[in-house]
C-alpha cells in the first residue's frame, strides 16, 4: 500500500458547510499543475479514444459523457483512489467508503446539450443501494463559468430526501412540481470553478447544467464515492459497482508521474448503444 501521509484534509467548517447545504465547494483543491495532463490529454483527443458517447438531454441535444469503475495505472485509473479524495469523502460522510464510479462529463464548444434537473441517488436507489450514504466530487479540468455550462446547485435540496423521477421529453429528471416548489425557496446556485478546484456534493443535491455558449470547451470530472456498508444489494448486473479492497495512494501520485499515460490503457464502461434508453432513464444518441 502507498503511505498516505502527506493527505490533505478537509477542516471542520467545511464539513460544516457540506452538512447545512449538501455540498462544499474547494479552491485549489489540486494544483493547476496537477489537472493538466488531463486537460491537455482532452483537448488534443475530445474524443477519448473514441469512446465517448452521448445522450439526450430533455430536447434531445447531446450529453456527451464517458463513464468507469475500475483501476488502472493511468491518470484516470489513478486519481479516484488518492488519499485526498478517499479521506474527504469519508470525513463528508462519516463512514468508509470505496469508489463507485468516475465519469468525465464534456461540453464541446457551442453545444447546447445541458444536464435537467435531477438527483444522482434516485438511479443509485435503483441499483441497490439502500442509503444515501454517497456523494461525487466534481473537480474542474477546464475553467468552468456560466457561459460554458457550469453546474448549478441547490443548497439544502439534500433534506427533501430521494425524489421521484420522471420522464422529461427525451430525457428523465426531477418531478418539475416538486422542483418548482424547492426553487421558491432556494434559488440555484452556479459553481464556477477554476482547473483544479473541486465540490463535494451530496447524492441528492439537486443539481442541473445548461449549454456551452462559448468558444471553448468544458470539461468536469466527476467522482463518486458509496459507504462500503451501502454496497449494493442487487447482485445481478452490479459486480461493477460492488465494494472490492483496494489500497489509497498518496497525494503526491499526480505530481510525481507516477501514471503511465492518461487513458490510453484505461477501460471504460459501456454507456449503451446508439438508440437504446440506458439504465438510468438517457437515450443514447450518436454524438455532436
Amino acid at each position: 500500500m502507498e503511505s498516505t501521509s502527506s493527505a490533505i484534509k478537509l477542516e471542520p467548517r467545511q464539513v460544516a458547510v457540506f452538512e447545512r447545504d449538501g455540498f462544499v465547494v474547494l479552491p485549489g483543491f489540486f494544483s493547476g499543475e496537477e489537472i493538466a495532463p488531463l486537460r491537455e490529454a482532452c483537448h488534443a483527443d475530445p474524443s477519448i479514444g473514441g469512446r465517448l458517447r452521448a445522450v439526450a438531454d430533455s430536447s434531445g441535444n447531446a450529453q456527451e459523457i464517458i463513464e468507469w469503475t475500475t483501476f488502472s495505472d493511468d491518470f484516470l485509473g489513478m486519481l479516484p483512489r488518492l488519499a485526498r479524495l478517499i479521506s474527504g469523502s469519508e470525513a463528508l460522510l462519516g463512514k468508509p467508503v470505496y469508489h463507485w464510479h468516475s465519469k468525465l462529463s464534456m461540453k464541446a464548444p457551442r453545444s447546447a446539450g445541458r444536464w435537467d434537473w435531477h438527483q444522482d441517488y434516485p438511479y443509485w436507489y435503483d441499483e441497490g443501494c439502500l442509503s444515501p450514504d454517497m456523494l461525487t466530487c466534481m473537480i474542474a479540468v477546464d475553467r468552468v463559468t456560466r457561459a460554458n455550462g457550469c453546474v448549478n446547485l441547490i443548497a439544502g435540496s439534500h433534506r427533501y430526501g430521494r425524489i421521484d423521477h420522471v420522464p422529461i421529453g427525451a430525457s428523465s429528471g426531477c418531478d418539475p412540481r416538486r422542483l418548482e416548489h424547492i426553487q421558491r425557496r432556494s434559488p440555484p446556485l452556479p459553481v464556477e470553478m477554476e482547473p483544479g478546484d473541486a465540490c463535494f456534493f451530496h447524492c441528492n443535491t439537486l443539481h442541473a447544467s445548461s449549454g456551452n455558449s462559448t468558444d471553448f470547451p468544458r470539461t468536469l470530472l466527476h467522482c463518486t464515492y458509496n459507504a462500503i456498508d451501502n454496497s449494493p444489494i442487487i447482485e445481478e448486473g452490479q459486480e461493477h459497482h460492488c465494494y472490492r479492497p483496494f489500497d489509497k495512494l498518496d497525494d503526491s501520485a499526480l505530481i510525481e508521474h507516477r501514471w503511465k499515460d492518461v487513458f490510453k490503457n484505461h477501460s471504460f464502461n459501456c454507456f449503451g448503444d446508439v438508440g437504446v434508453v440506458n439504465r438510468y432513464g438517457y437515450q443514447v444518441i450518436a454524438r455532436g
